[in-house]
Formats: C-alpha cells, sequence, structure tokens
C-alpha cells in the first residue's frame, strides 16, 4: 500500500506541475540525435487535450488502486496487481505528453508490452491465447507507427497510405470494426485491470494519437472512416443486446462509446469529443467495479443469468448501477445526454438525410442495450439464490460522474438549437428501446452473427488456423531426418554413432565456417 500511495502522491505533483504548465502554454524541445541528417526532436506538448486525459487517468487509477485490494481481500495477488498497474500508468501518462512520432512509438510499444502481462496475470492457458490476440492485434498498428515516422520523415505525399496508416492505428487501439474481437479477449484479465485499461485509457489511445496529431489535417475525404465507425456503433449495439457474459456486454459499451468520440472527432467537435472520452473513461470504470462486485457475489460468474441479482443488494446498488447504465446510453440531462445533444445540434446544418438517419439509429441502439442491461441486473427469474454482498463504496464519485456533463455543457457554446422533431424523436426512442428491451430480453434473433461479432470472431480463428499452419510447415525445415531414417533401420547402429548423430550439425556449421575463412585468406 505505502508503494501504491506514493505513487499517487507522485503523480498527483506531477498534474499539478502539467496544469501550471498547460497555463502557461509550456512546450518543451529537446535535440536529442539525428539518423542520416534528420534529427529527432523529443517533442513534450502540455495543453488542454494532456491535462484532461492525466486528470482522468489519475481519478481511475485512485479509484482502481482501492479497488484492487478490495477484489482481492487483501491477498498478495492485489498487490502484485499494483504493481503492473502502476508501471501501465506511468507509461500512458507518458505517452500522452508526447507530440512526437518517435517518442510516442517508444510509448506506444512499451504500452503494448504492458497490457500484455496486465491480461496475461492469471497464468491459464485462456488468458496466454487472449493476450497474444491482443498482441497481435496492435502489431497493426505499430508497423503503421513506423511507416508513418518514415513518411513524415522523407515527406512522401499519399492520402490513400495515409488513409491506411491513419485507419490501422486508431481502430486498432480503439477496438473498432474489424478489430473488435480482441477487446473481448482482454476480459480475461482480472476486474481492476479491466476498469482502468479497458476502459480509460488502452482504449483511449487510438482517440488521443488522433486528436494530437490531428487526424483532419492528413485528408480531407472522410468517408471511410465514417461508415466504419458507424459499423462499429451499430454492430457493438446489437451484440451487447444478445450477449449474456457481463464483462463482455461492458466491453462492448466501451468499443460504441469509444467509436462515438472518434465520430464526434470528424463530425462534432475536438473538445466536445474530449469531453465525450473524459467522461466515458470515468463512468465506465466505476462500472466495472460495479459490475465486478456483482460477479464476485457468485463466485466469479460472468454468466448474467447466473449472477445473484442486484436487486436483492441494496437500493444503493441499484441506483449505483442504473445512474452509470443510463448515464452512458444518454438518457436526459445526466452523463454523456449533453455530448450526443451537442452532436445533433451540429447535424443541424447537414443536408445528407442518410446520414443523419444512420446517427439517430445508432443513438436508439444505445438506448436499446442499455436498458436491456439494467433489466439483465434487476431480474429475479434468472438469478441464483444465494450470493455473498460485495459492494465497492464509490461514495459521491456517482453523484459527481452525473453532473459534471451538466457543468461542461454550461462551458460549451450551442450555436445551432436542436429542432422540435429531433428532442421528440429521443423521447419517442428512449420509450421505445424500454418496451422493445422488455419484449425481446430473452430473443435470439441476430444470435449467430452476434456470437462471432458479425465475423470479426471468425477473422481471428482464421488467422489462429493460418498460423498452425505455417507452423506445420516450417518446422518440417527443423526435423531431424537424419534420426528418423536411422529409426527406419531398427536403430541398428545408433548406439555406436550416437555423438555423431547430436554433434552432426554443429559439425556442418563449423566446417562451413572454416572454408569461408579459408577462401577469404587465400584469394584476398
Amino acid at each position: 500500500m505505502f508503494f501504491t500511495f506514493s505513487i499517487l502522491g507522485v503523480l498527483c505533483i506531477i498534474s499539478f506541475s502539467i496544469i501550471v504548465m498547460c497555463w502557461l502554454g509550456y512546450m518543451l524541445t529537446i535535440n536529442f540525435l539525428s539518423f542520416g541528417g534528420n534529427f529527432w526532436f523529443v517533442l513534450l506538448n502540455f495543453d488542454l487535450t494532456t491535462v484532461l486525459i492525466l486528470l482522468m487517468l489519475l481519478i481511475c487509477f485512485t479509484y482502481v488502486c482501492s479497488y484492487t485490494d478490495h477484489y482481492f481481500n487483501g491477498e498478495v495477488a492485489g498487490a502484485e496487481l499494483n504493481k503492473l498497474i502502476c508501471l501501465f500508468v506511468g507509461v500512458m501518462a507518458s505517452l500522452v505528453c508526447t507530440g512526437d512520432f518517435l517518442l510516442t512509438l517508444v510509448f506506444w510499444e512499451y504500452l503494448g508490452v504492458v497490457s500484455f502481462f496486465l491480461i496475461l496475470f492469471y497464468d491459464s492457458y485462456l488468458s496466454l491465447r487472449s493476450s497474444i490476440v491482443t498482441l497481435v492485434s496492435s502489431r497493426f498498428g505499430d508497423v503503421c507507427l513506423f511507416i508513418l515516422i518514415c513518411v513524415s520523415c522523407y515527406s512522401v505525399n499519399g492520402p490513400l497510405a495515409a488513409g491506411l496508416v491513419f485507419f490501422l492505428i486508431i481502430f486498432t487501439k480503439s477496438a473498432s470494426f474489424p478489430f473488435i474481437s480482441w477487446l473481448l479477449e482482454a476480459m480475461r484479465a482480472p476486474t481492476p485491470v479491466s476498469s482502468l485499461v479497458h476502459s480509460s485509457t488502452l482504449v483511449a489511445a487510438g482517440v488521443w494519437f488522433s486528436m494530437r496529431y490531428d487526424l483532419l489535417l492528413w485528408f480531407n475525404n472522410l468517408f471511410l472512416f465514417s461508415v466504419l465507425l458507424l459499423v462499429t456503433i451499430f454492430i457493438t449495439g446489437l451484440c451487447c443486446f444478445f450477449f449474456i457474459d457481463l464483462k463482455k456486454i461492458v466491453a462492448l459499451s466501451t468499443c460504441n462509446n469509444i467509436s462515438w468520440c472518434v465520430f464526434y472527432l470528424i463530425f462534432g467537435d475536438f473538445v466536445l469529443s474530449l469531453f465525450q472520452l473524459i467522461s466515458h473513461g470515468v463512468a465506465k470504470c466505476m462500472l466495472f467495479m460495479l459490475v465486478g462486485d456483482v460477479m464476485s457475489g457468485t463466485g466469479g460468474s460472468q454468466a448474467s443469468n447466473c449472477v445473484y441479482s442486484s436487486y436483492l443488494y441494496s437500493n444503493w446498488s441499484i441506483f449505483s448501477l442504473f445512474s452509470v447504465v443510463l448515464g452512458l446510453s444518454g438518457a436526459p440531462f445526466i452523463g454523456v445526454f449533453f455530448t450526443k445533444h451537442f452532436l445533433l445540434t451540429n447535424f443541424m446544418c447537414v443536408s445528407n438525410v442518410v446520414l443523419y438517419s444512420v446517427v439517430l439509429g445508432c443513438i436508439f441502439l444505445s438506448y436499446f442495450y442499455s436498458f436491456r442491461l439494467c433489466a439483465i441486473l434487476v431480474n429475479l427469474k434468472s438469478s441464483t439464490v444465494t450470493g455473498v454482498l460485495y459492494f465497492f463504496n464509490s461514495g459521491l464519485m456517482v453523484y459527481f460522474w452525473l453532473f459534471i456533463n451538466y457543468l461542461i455543457s454550461i462551458v460549451l457554446d450551442e450555436s445551432v438549437q436542436l429542432s422540435l422533431f429531433a428532442s421528440v424523436d429521443l423521447l419517442i426512442f428512449q420509450f421505445v428501446s424500454c418496451i422493445l428491451a422488455y419484449l425481446f430480453y430473452s430473443s435470439n434473433i441476430f444470435s449467430n452473427w452476434s456470437s462471432s461479432l458479425f465475423g470479426c470472431d471468425n477473422i481471428v480463428e482464421l488467422s489462429y488456423y493460418i498460423f498452425l499452419r505455417l507452423l506445420d510447415s516450417v518446422s518440417m525445415f527443423f526435423y531431424r531426418w537424419d534420426s528418423y531414417i536411422l529409426s527406419l533401420f531398427c536403430n541398428v547402429g545408433v548406439s555406436s554413432i550416437k555423438v555423431y548423430i547430436i554433434s552432426l550439425l554443429n559439425i556442418i556449421v563449423v566446417t562451413i565456417f572454416l572454408y569461408l575463412m579459408c577462401y577469404i585468406i587465400i584469394y584476398n
């Protein structure tokens, strides 16, 4: 605990220093070294984006450190996990402060490595598989970041290449289509890891990257980006309604909201996207902790039909869960309602009816799966008979989060008022989605598609299958064919040439090396 509080103290001091530097408009540049005449200027930015993301990181880290001790009941495993979490938070905080591609790449790689060990914490086969899927998925973005450095160093012009590079960097970290599967695989990690890493830090790195390096400056046509973001919102919203795994439902909700953040950046406003990211990060951190306690009360079961209903815990538990879930859906005057309201006001000037209709449909899906999740949490018919009360007291944090976006809405300027038609639509959406969530609570429509995330899981399985087939082919070159041939002769003579069999490869390598050395000495 002393180690954890020491880290918290250091982070508080650093955050205060960064706030002061941001107020002064501070930027640090260091000429570190050069590559072939191209100087590496280490650039550290301390602006509004840095301060707000660090503030979100500090809030979530403070709660998660306390929750880890509560989750592991004071065992040694909790202290060991906190050390990894502290390392991850330090890397993430350093990444947020970077302002050049090369330094970003360094901390980007460290972020992937530390997240690999966090997912692998339980040291089981499923944890290993999940961590490898996560690592391989992030490799696409890492390679593209290398390519982006080359493009920036040599001023290579190509909007198509830049679009592909930015797409892989942002979408792999943000768990957008078709890279949704890795975030669900990452739910094998302990709940405190999911509460911090998979809600407000790792998945937020893609949004931060698009903000820091200004996605809109690299290319003008963002049609494909917009389509894929809306597809991600649609798929995650629909799959949330048919999943029964509580952690996976919350993870799909994360994919949904992070895609909204990037969508806000494209069609809304930079500040709007930033506020959505901060509000969602803090709320999702609390939601993971609250849902984690529900699962802990029934021996760690993640299936919604095998948990002790929150209705049987306490009124405070139901209030906390409902407040966070409905706030994330955009229920009136709480949570992210205000950011979605401002987005729709920006669409008042858009003449594309199809785009506006699709956006309204995606907002409807947000209400749809949120009401269904609320119904799952209080359903007594599928609840277990007995359970243990585990409740992490989040205190006034729930109240604070409910009204923080209201304070943000006062700061933002609403240039165009939302029409009466759109306002009535939103109210109708909420009423209809509440009824449909009750009627289709146990429906299996689209269940086949939803179970595979509309093909995303199939892509992972196909890649895994191809890798195993390639591994089988490559292993033929490492097979000891001499030993196999001797075994065909019933091991005759094996005892007399055993040393020869073992050292055959070494003899061949040494002979070739000596031959090359003699050739170089004689002819040169």
